[in-house]
């Protein structure tokens, strides 16, 4: 007799709060042990996470060529193979996939960061397409992250207590997804655009230690002035930097995007807050007063892109007790320009406007590029009678295979109701 084992039961698991788990369990798709943290699939939960994975297989295998090995899922064994291949075969020998330990594992290499971007596009986009099939609130965050190009996470929403759950955040309007290091790649309005550039003029404005005080003082608008923060690196060779990280006055910096700045900026460096007597030691006491104009020499600037090319900002004075307004960007100040926003609760989703509200997300997989050298890899490479081929870039994904089965039962009812909203 070949009848599927599907015990069903009415009896939700006992403490789990995983929707996605207790579907699975109540449907008799696998079993929690909620000693050890395991779930156990059963033949039809087994048989669901196989037919999902093989037809995300098949599509990166058709429309991205990557081949499917089964191998101990190293990084090392993978680009011991592609090494093995790609003289003779190419760029058929450049990207791999397989499975290992419930979790689909991708690899590839380019030649150029234009052709590593491109083919990482391409995959999280077949990602996508099969996992909107099973999940229809599937989507990517685009992250800003150390050591990489290119990176985001596919999510779905979820309730809190859910496995492999994120906090994040959801444009009602939109149904977008963000979290605190979302990478901010809109156009937007430079600050006073439409105005003409006005001298620089010091303003007396004591006790305005904070853009609060400033804003009530003079009656302005936070986005009218600059933010500033300081910090020190410290480079490998022990020397310091004072690192004078500025944003727009609404916005506050995320403190993982100026790791990624720092990061790219000083190879293998740290840092932390300024302390008193280093900001001392350059500006003098001018703490909660410090801005871009007349900045001493050795402080390294950057700035948000919320900055560029504004107008008029309202800026510490470089003394207690003053500001300085009509301070305009490339005319005043010009510092290195990075993505620094943190994304927060009820700021204006970049889309349409709507306010961001909390959400749970779960998250599924990532894919990520990044040059191989950057985190210390070797650089995939060939020699033939033309000559030495290197492929000094890299692209990775994975996809946690426990997670995708959790949002599938999870996503079930909507995946009905969608479908018969559609066929309507």
């Amino acid at each position: 007799m070949r009848e599927l084992f599907i015990p069903e039961t009415k009896n939700p698991p006992a403490k789990v709060k995983d929707l996605g788990l207790i579907s699975l369990v109540m449907e008799g798709a696998g079993v929690f042990n909620a000693k050890s943290g395991e779930i156990i699939l059963l033949p039809i939960g087994r048989s669901t996470l196989n037919s999902i994975s093989e037809d995300l297989a098949d599509a990166l295998l058709e429309n991205n060529g990557i081949q499917h090995i089964d191998c101990s899922a190293s990084d090392e064994s993978v680009h011991s193979l592609a090494e093995r291949y790609v003289r003779e075969y190419g760029d058929k020998a450049l990207s791999w996939m397989a499975i290992s330990g419930r979790k689909l594992k991708l690899w590839g290499w380019a030649s150029t960061e234009e052709d590593v971007k491109m083919k990482t596009g391409m995959a999280a986009d077949t990602i996508r397409s099969i996992m909107e099939r099973y999940i229809p609130d599937f989507d990517y965050l685009l992250e800003v992250s150390s050591g990489t190009i290119n990176k985001m996470a596919g999510v779905c929403s979820t309730n809190k207590g859910s496995l492999y759950e994120l906090e994040g955040l959801t444009c009602p309007g939109s149904g977008y997804y963000y979290h605190d290091d979302s990478a901010f790649i809109y156009a937007t309005e430079p600050v006073n655009s439409n105005q003409e550039e006005e001298e620089v003029k010091d303003v007396h404005t004591p006790g305005a230690h904070t853009i609060t005080l400033l804003c009530e003082q003079l009656g302005l608008d936070p986005k009218q002035t600059l933010k500033a923060m300081l910090y020190t690196v410290i480079l490998p060779d022990g020397k310091k930097i004072l690192l004078f990280a500025m944003i727009r006055g609404d916005k506050n910096i995320s403190i993982n995007k100026l790791t990624a700045y720092v990061d790219s900026k000083f190879k293998g460096a740290s840092f932390r807050k300024a302390e008193n007597g280093e900001i001392v030691s350059s500006f003098g006491e001018v703490a909660g007063f410090c801005g871009p104009i007349g900045v001493p020499d050795g402080v390294q600037m950057v700035a948000d892109k919320s900055l560029v090319d504004g107008k008029n900002f309202v800026v510490g004075g470089n003394r207690p007790d003053y500001h300085r307004t009509g301070c305009c960007w490339g005319r005043d100040f010009k510092p290195d320009v990075a993505d620094l926003l943190l994304f927060e609760e009820s700021m204006l989703c970049p889309e349409n406007g709507t306010p961001l509200t909390p959400v749970q997300l779960r998250k599924i997989c990532t894919v990520e590029c990044y040059g191989s050298e950057t985190r210390g890899e070797p650089v995939l490479s060939s020699r033939d009678r033309d000559g030495e081929h290197k492929w000094p870039y890299r692209w990775k994904a994975e996809v946690s295979l426990e997670s995708l089965i959790l949002s599938f039962y999870e996503k079930k009812e909507k995946r009905i109701n969608d479908a018969i909203f559609n066929d309507k």
